[in-house]
């Protein structure tokens, strides 16, 4: 047999063969097969769904600032009433704009805050007989048994349109700082004068930062 008349047999065939699984086809109309489609499906949660996230405020308060309370534990010790503590810092141009008392545990506290200049301010800070003011030589009346002077340097006069200097008075009602003079600023320095109670205590003085204070801690005997 030749190749020819092979390949010829064999088509032959094929084309009965075919012809044979379609006839089968159309008398079952059962199909011989099924095809199954697998659907991903997400599950319904059971529990509560958690808000949505609001929406964030530009103009709230950054939640990641640091705590600007001033410190209460490990600090230095406390300086002998006849010291003079004093720190020559470098600041220019801030403006004392609060001052405020608070009675801790083995001392009380004098905060004032300072706004609108650079650098670290100076101080000095000491006992005196009186509180004379500076440059008009006038006395002040202070209430309590002894006069912590509190000088801070690196300071000016406010100015239209800027921070505004603190201008009053305090008077605590607790604690032995009695009376805080009010703040006066005369060529680059700001006088302060705290009444002590019964007599000069043993004092300290920090300076912290954001927003910028110096603090003075009077000790309780």
């Amino acid at each position: 047999m030749t190749t020819t008349t092979v390949r010829r047999v064999l088509a032959a065939a094929t084309t009965l063969g075919l012809s044979a699984v379609l006839a089968a086809c159309a008398d079952d109309p059962t199909p011989t097969s099924t095809l199954t489609t697998t659907v991903a499906v997400t599950p319904t949660p059971t529990g509560t769904p958690s808000p949505a996230p609001a929406p964030t405020d530009p103009t709230a308060p950054d939640a990641g600032t640091p705590d600007a309370a001033e410190p209460t534990d490990g600090l230095d010790g406390f300086a002998a009433p006849g010291t003079e503590l004093t720190s020559e810092g470098d600041a220019s141009l801030y403006v004392v704009t609060g001052v405020r008392t608070g009675e801790h545990d083995g001392y009380d506290r004098v905060v004032y805050q300072l706004e609108g200049g650079t650098g670290t301010p100076g101080y000095r800070v000491r006992y005196v007989e009186r509180a004379v003011e500076d440059p008009s030589g006038a006395v002040r009346e202070v209430d309590g048994d002894a006069v912590l002077q509190v000088t801070l340097v690196g300071t000016t006069y406010p100015t239209e349109g800027g921070p505004q200097e603190f201008s009053q008075d305090l008077r605590p009602d607790d604690g032995d700082v009695e009376h805080v003079v009010r703040p006066l600023t005369f060529e680059g320095m700001t006088d302060s004068f705290v009444g002590v109670d019964d007599g000069p205590r043993a004092f300290r003085v920090l300076v912290l930062a954001d927003p910028v204070r110096v603090v003075v801690d009077v000790e309780d005997r």
